[in-house]
């Protein structure tokens, strides 16, 4: 089945969304995550434009994953990259005096989370697309 323009566009957008809300919700999740059981400072994460921006970066290189790959591998990636792409940059771009295992931790919470929120929004958006497309919209 060819993709018209219109396809093309409503995957773009559906696409976009699903990378900000991923990276979003992951970045609001890792604070309250690192303020509950890390004992962080929740404004300190939450209000830092560069862990929204790491998170969006990150979550999009999730989509590239599965635009390119299978399903379980693109998963098993983005969970690594989730996790090891925030560590670095956190730690020396940042300039965090966290320790080690404090930011696996926290950016193993925000992978889990921002990869299933870009999942769940992605598929959500692609199943009403269907729908519309079955119903002779």
């Amino acid at each position: 089945m060819a993709r018209t323009a219109a396809d093309t566009a409503r995957f773009a957008v559906v696409e976009t969304i699903s990378v900000l809300a991923g990276g979003v919700i992951g970045t609001l999740a890792t604070a309250l995550f690192g303020w509950l059981f890390l004992s962080l400072d929740f404004a300190g994460i939450a209000t830092s434009p560069g862990f929204y921006v790491l998170g969006v970066v990150t979550v999009a290189l999730f989509a590239l994953f599965y635009a390119k790959l299978p399903g379980t591998p693109a998963t098993l990636l983005s969970l690594g990259v989730g996790v090891a792409l925030p560590v670095v940059i956190v730690r020396f771009a940042f300039d965090r005096s966290d320790t080690f295992a404090t930011l696996v931790v926290l950016e193993l919470a925000f992978a889990i989370v921002a990869l299933s929120v870009y999942r769940f929004v992605h598929a959500s958006g692609l199943v009403r697309r269907a729908a519309d497309a079955a119903d002779g919209r």
